[in-house]
């Protein structure tokens, strides 16, 4: 088994995207709310399969952490890696393109101060695919090992982000041992499990904890799913995710508004973006706009909602959120990141009850 220099007793994370400088600076973010904060995105070079980040981008992302460092010096920092999933399997198959991501990747993250990387390969699509993944985490590892004692420098917490489940199909199953053993945690992605694209025709619980009707679409059976059967990762490797951001359907009769409401596709209107996507920040002004209804907390699938004409959105709401980490503490989880932190309101309503709830 692998020896960790870093020894992460619990994770309250958040991402950061930089695409999203415009509503939440850097210098905004409130990091005493959270333990460690991921920057996006550094992407792949399809010619060298280097790590590279977009000029326009550039300084915003290289002056990170030491940005957040100033309100929060205790908040480790990670650069986050998202490219199409061909161009990841392209570098994970063969040796020379794996070494040059893995270089490049490692000065990345030492060049802006960066405490660790994350990859989001979204996703392995075969076998092969997976065997290459595992190959790929065991060099990551050694070469972010070799890193370390070269420079004298605490090692460089490795991350991937990866599907709520531990297979994508019942033959492809995502390398758990290596995971355990050379990666310091996953991010499952425990969320868009409904959307306006993927489910037109009604609407859905989108961030469902539990899901009465479609088990495997929810947060805590991706959790018990990676630590038990054949996969058994330690709990305490798994972090779940929880959306600051909503989907707007519109529904097909006003009067019918509760989940699983017969619906027609993304909603329209101020606020709302392409495919249906909300701020939740813009959840509370369209709620506060309109007077809608609103229900603050499923019981059973612990997702909010509200609605107003024909337009219904579901939402993550402080007290969903305060209920959803309860579950996942007694499941013993590491702990949760939030996608992302510039979706919540001026008063990081959604971030302080993650926080003051774990």
């Amino acid at each position: 088994m692998a020896e960790f220099a870093n020894v992460t007793e619990f994770v309250n994370a958040g991402y950061w995207l930089a695409s999203t400088d415009d509503r939440l600076p850097a210098a905004n973010i409130d990091a005493t709310l959270f333990t460690h904060l991921f920057a996006g995105y550094a992407q792949l070079n399809s010619d060298t399969y280097q790590v590279t980040i977009d000029p326009s981008h550039l300084i915003l992302i290289d002056q990170f952490s030491s940005t957040v460092k100033l309100s929060n010096p205790e908040v480790k920092t990670l650069l986050s890696i998202a490219a199409d999933a061909a161009l990841f399997a392209a570098m994970a198959a063969d040796p020379t393109n794996r070494d040059a991501f893995i270089k490049s990747s490692i000065a990345a993250a030492r060049g802006g101060g960066f405490d660790g990387l994350d990859l989001q390969w979204l996703y392995p699509s075969s076998q092969d695919q997976m065997d290459n993944f595992k190959t790929l985490i065991h060099s990551w590892h050694q070469a972010v090992v070799d890193d370390a004692t070269s420079l004298s420098l605490p090692q460089l917490l490795l991350v991937a982000t990866v599907s709520n489940l531990p297979y994508l199909k019942s033959n492809i199953q995502y390398p758990a041992d290596a995971i355990n053993q050379k990666l310091d945690w996953v991010n499952l992605l425990s969320y868009d499990f409904y959307t306006p694209d993927s489910s037109r025709a009604a609407t859905g619980p989108s961030s469902a904890f539990h899901n009465p009707k479609a088990n495997a679409l929810s947060a805590n059976f991706g959790i018990r799913s990676w630590a038990q059967s054949l996969h058994n990762l330690p709990h305490k490797k798994i972090v779940f995710g929880i959306p600051f951001h909503g989907w707007a359907w519109k529904l097909f009769n006003s009067h019918q508004h509760t989940l699983f409401a017969k619906a027609d596709g993304a909603a329209t209107g101020e606020y709302i973006g392409p495919h249906g996507q909300i701020f939740y920040s813009d959840v509370q002004k369209f709620i506060e706009d309109n007077q809608a209804g609103v229900e603050d907390k499923d019981k059973s699938y612990l997702v909010a909602y509200a609605y107003y004409e024909t337009t219904w959105i579901t939402y993550e709401s402080e007290y969903t959120i305060a209920d959803k980490i309860a579950l996942a503490k007694t499941d013993k989880v590491l702990g949760y990141f939030a996608f992302n932190i510039a979706a919540d309101d001026a008063s990081n309503t959604l971030a302080n009850a993650a926080k003051s709830n774990w």
